[in-house]
């Protein structure tokens, strides 16, 4: 557990600044982050993986994952697997070889994803729900 420096960036997310121990993490802030820039132990940060990123929002000292942003992204991420698959089915079908799954059975696959993305609560919910997604398009490979 290490203290990072973090602050709201002029595009609304959040800057994380990981220093390098060559300085006090105090004379770090003062020289290379914002004023409204505040010092956090990095275990206080969401989702340490960093899926949702782009979703988290610093409110009154705290970084929380803003679930509409993280609901669209996972929507943006399961678009790219999809046209991903897309493509490499339609190439399969053009060499004669059969998908693991068929059409019918991965439409239904993408809906039921695109639902569950919907209805989540929790990013492990949206993880949870292109799970399958990810591993239909794995046994096809």
């Amino acid at each position: 557990m290490a203290n990072v420096i973090i602050f709201t960036n002029d595009n609304g997310g959040v800057s994380v600044c990981v220093p390098t121990g060559e300085l006090d993490i105090q004379a770090v802030k003062a020289k290379d982050t914002p004023d409204h820039s505040i010092i956090v132990d990095d275990s206080t940060l969401p989702n340490a993986d960093g899926d949702f990123f782009n979703s988290w929002e610093l409110t009154n000292g705290a970084v929380t994952v803003n679930m509409t942003k993280a609901i669209a992204q996972q929507q943006a991420n399961l678009n790219a697997l999809a046209k991903g698959e897309a493509s490499h089915r339609a190439t399969n079908t053009g060499a004669g070889i059969e998908n693991k799954l068929a059409d019918s059975d991965w439409l239904a696959l993408l809906t039921t994803a695109r639902t569950a993305i919907a209805a989540a609560t929790t990013t492990q919910g949206l993880r949870d729900a292109v799970a399958p997604v990810q591993a239909a398009i794995t046994q096809n490979s």
